[in-house]
C-alpha cells in the first residue's frame, strides 16, 4: 500500500489571510503536491477538512501501514516546504518503522513537525 499524505484542505495561507485567488492555502498545498507525485504510485495525496492544528497552517499528515505517523505544519506550496516534504516522504518509505534519522531531513522541515503517532498494533 503507498505511503499517504493527508493535507488540510482548510488550512488558511497565513493567520491573516485565509483565500487567494478562491483556494485555501491547504488547497494550494494539496494541488502541489499532487502535480509533483502525478506519475507515482507509491505516495497518494489526500485531503480532509481540518487537522486540527490551525496554530501551525498549513498541515499534512503522513502515513504508511505498521509506521509511525507524523503531523507537520507551517508548509506551503510556494516555498519548498511541499518539495522538502515530498523528500522527506521518500526517506520515510524506506524506513521500516517510518522513522527517518534527523541528520537526514531536508532542511525544509526541519521545525516543522507538530506531532508525531504510533503505527497501529504498537506495543512497548
Amino acid at each position: 500500500m503507498s505511503t499517504e499524505i493527508i493535507v488540510c484542505e482548510t488550512c488558511r495561507h497565513s493567520d491573516g489571510e485565509r483565500e487567494k485567488d478562491g483556494q485555501t492555502g491547504g488547497h494550494r498545498l494539496a494541488e502541489t503536491l499532487r502535480a509533483a507525485v502525478a506519475a507515482e504510485d507509491a505516495i497518494t495525496i489526500r485531503t480532509m477538512k481540518c487537522l486540527m492544528a490551525c496554530d501551525r497552517n498549513c498541515t499534512a499528515h503522513v502515513r504508511a501501514p505498521g509506521k509511525m505517523a507524523y503531523t507537520l505544519g507551517r508548509l506551503c506550496a510556494e516555498d519548498g516546504s511541499a518539495d522538502a516534504l515530498l523528500e522527506y516522504v521518500r526517506a520515510y518509505q524506506d524506513s521500516e518503522t517510518g522513522i527517518v534519522p534527523f541528520r537526514t531531513w531536508p532542511q525544509g522541515i526541519k521545525g516543522k513537525f507538530v506531532s508525531r503517532s504510533p503505527a497501529l498494533g504498537y506495543e512497548d
